[in-house]
């Protein structure tokens, strides 16, 4: 039998610090030597030995970045997606290789050097990220990871808390109503004075009814990157039914006028958006869920943010509730379509000439509308 040589590891660690190395055949390559190798155990020791040298590396140096991931992709490779009608194939799914990596990473996240406890934890993120949805971990194992993973949640170092933050994504479990995962994420959220630890964990944590209010809260963060996640969050991960009246009316009244421009851009371009599509492009739906006639300047911020992504003709175009007489009938008359007529008049009357034809489309004669009002 051949043993696998650690120059040929040494050169698959070499090789794959090159920017445009492709890291597929290399990964192929490697596991070649791997299936060749008589004992394992020489080859699961060499890998290590020469993975150790970039894990005392703290900055994300593009070469050391290279590695992590061509570690991470060689390592996930000895996986294979387990098949939902076969399952005894769960007892069959050792994977020595990956597991001899936890084991090692495990033992190494509480090393004193900062640099090595972040590589683990960056280690830990990706490995269980590129594995397949319905892969198997060893209870034993995932338990482990799972400690491990919530000690350095805690860690005095902010990337080391980001890469613990990322890694423990996939270990929540939303179902359990006092995962130790969603409750220290929550306490990293209220009490973690790093923006980017607050960041990592907003991308994360699931929305539930225990945790979303602590998902809004953030949209009132000091930090304007971390507003801007929180609302991202909301509108690719919340329904706007989740979020009661008084709190769609509140994430827009303080998002449409925030001092950022970029909180601001994403409250227009993907929180309205996102509600917008939810109403299948409804727009007076939409305004249904927020309280016009309590807060119509709110609902008029919105429409207006939501008329600048617009051309002018489209939005003349649109109206399509008014009759010959340029008027809403009486008997369709509500309190949405009303502020929605309003907010688009103001809009094209402040756009000046450019939108002066349009308008002449959508407003009535005085004399009309005041028969209109007293009729």
């Amino acid at each position: 039998m051949v043993t696998a040589k650690p120059l040929e590891i040494k050169k698959a660690f070499e090789m794959a610090q090159q920017p445009h190395q492709n890291h597929s055949k290399l990964v192929a390559v490697l596991k070649s030597a791997y299936n060749q190798a008589g004992d394992k155990t020489v080859f699961f020791e060499e890998f290590v030995h020469f993975l150790k040298y970039p894990m005392v590396v703290y900055q994300r140096e593009p070469t050391v970045e290279r590695v992590m991931d061509f570690v991470v992709k060689f390592a996930t490779s000895f996986v294979q997606p387990r098949k939902e009608e076969d399952p005894e194939e769960e007892e069959e799914s050792d994977n020595p290789f990956l597991n001899y990596l936890f084991e090692f990473l495990l033992k190494s996240h509480k090393a004193n050097s900062h640099a090595i406890r972040f590589r683990v934890c960056q280690l830990i993120n990706k490995l269980l990220g590129n594995l397949p949805e319905n892969a198997q971990i060893d209870d034993d194992l995932f338990d482990r990871i799972y400690e491990a993973m919530l000690i350095r949640l805690r860690d005095k170092y902010p990337n080391v808390r980001i890469q613990a933050t990322l890694a423990m994504a996939r270990l929540q479990d939303p179902q359990d109503d006092n995962c130790p995962v969603i409750n220290a994420y929550i306490f990293l959220l209220e009490d973690d004075t790093v923006p980017e630890v607050r960041r990592a964990v907003l991308t994360c944590i699931a929305p539930l009814a225990k945790t979303l209010p602590k998902i809004v809260g953030r949209t009132m963060d000091i930090k304007d990157s971390v507003r801007k996640t929180a609302y991202q969050v909301l509108a690719e991960k919340v329904h706007v039914r989740a979020l009661s009246i008084a709190q769609r009316v509140k994430l827009l009244q303080q998002g449409l006028n925030d001092r950022s421009e970029y909180v601001r851009e994403v409250v227009q371009k993907k929180l309205l958006q996102s509600w917008l599509k939810l109403t299948e492009g409804n727009v007076l739906e939409l305004l249904h869920r927020l309280d016009v006639e309590n807060c119509p300047e709110v609902a008029i911020s919105a429409l207006t943010a939501m008329f600048e992504l617009s051309p002018v003709h489209e939005l003349a175009e649109k109206c399509t509730n008014i009759d010959s007489r340029k008027l809403i009938p009486v008997e369709n008359l509500t309190c949405e379509n009303a502020l929605y007529w309003r907010a688009l008049c103001e809009y094209l009357k402040k756009k000046g000439d450019e939108a002066e034809e349009h308008l002449e489309r959508i407003l009535p004669e005085t004399a009309i509308f005041a028969d209109y009002l007293f009729g």
